[in-house]
């Protein structure tokens, strides 16, 4: 799962509640258990967890990730974000990786930042461009990044 992906994850359980609700089979037997919070929804079975997202284009939830677990080996992203959700909705402390102070933030987005831009300059710079320059455009990309970051978080105060 890309990180932008868990970010939006627990920006949104973060900001709303989470409904839970008994989901049944066809024949009317419990199947599992369904967590529904702002534009996403998962779904814990006996053996795996499911995330599904809201398809804005026609309001159905649908899946973006599945997972295995079990008790011998349980850890993994989609256990963690359901684990955290079941541990909101009974009002338990929960670990939320990106709810950092605001400082903490920008570096994180800026360090994010420029590993991507260094490792995808091929992508988006000329051909031609020495590496000298490639280091300098990054460089002053970043320095308007942090810039801009700032100002947003200087704003929300």
């Amino acid at each position: 799962m890309k990180e932008g992906v868990k970010r939006s994850i627990y920006n949104e359980l973060r900001t709303h509640d989470v409904v839970k609700s008994e989901k049944k089979s066809m024949i009317g037997f419990f199947e599992c258990w369904q967590y529904t919070f702002g534009h996403y929804r998962i779904y814990e079975y006996w053996d795996h967890i499911r995330i599904h997202e809201l398809n804005p284009k026609n309001e159905c939830f649908v899946i973006m990730d599945d997972a295995e677990w079990s008790d011998e080996c349980p850890h993994n992203t989609t256990y963690e974000i359901c684990t955290a959700v079941k541990n909101k909705l009974e009002g338990k402390p929960y670990i939320d990786p990106y709810n950092r102070t605001k400082r903490a933030t920008i570096k994180d987005t800026t360090r994010g930042f420029d590993d991507n831009m260094s490792k995808n300059a091929n992508d988006f710079l000329p051909y031609d461009v020495s590496k000298e320059l490639r280091v300098k455009i990054i460089t002053e990309m970043k320095r308007v990044l942090i810039n801009n970051l700032e100002r947003h978080y200087t704003k929300q105060k």
